[in-house]
């Protein structure tokens, strides 16, 4: 003779209740956005030709956009060795200083933090002198 089966609710020995539904945020009115000529005093049209025109003049300049100066000495590491097998930490290690790759070279400033990451993985990692390694 068959077993009798149970209501799903009673399998599992306690009953079956749905969480109450959560209340619903109310909906976000939309706000019209702001013209450039807002913040700046400039029409949008002027606005738009500026922005336009400022990578033409800086690499007229010889220098990236985007890119920040690094005052005071400054570090070429390159590495030379793979991140691939290496602990999590040494992999984070090249990441923060920006390596991706071997023979990808990167300038750094040459601060004790810096200094201290380069030591962290030495057999990864070189200090790049006048184009070769020291």
């Amino acid at each position: 003779m068959p077993s009798e089966k149970r209501p799903a609710a009673t399998r599992s020995g306690g009953t079956a209740r749905r969480p109450a539904p959560a209340a619903k945020k109310p909906a976000r009115k939309a706000t019209p956005r702001r013209a450039a000529a807002d913040t700046t005093g400039v029409p949008a049209a002027e606005a738009g030709a500026r922005v336009a025109e400022a990578p033409a003049v800086a690499v007229a300049e010889g220098t990236t956009p985007g890119a920040r100066p690094t005052p005071g000495r400054t570090l070429v590491i390159e590495q030379y060795g793979s991140g691939i097998g290496c602990p999590f930490r040494q992999k984070r290690i090249l990441k923060s200083l920006g390596l991706r790759h071997p023979h990808h070279r990167v300038v750094r400033p040459d601060n004790p933090a810096v200094r201290g990451m380069v030591n962290a993985i030495p057999h990864l990692v070189r200090i790049v002198e006048d184009g070769r390694a020291a």
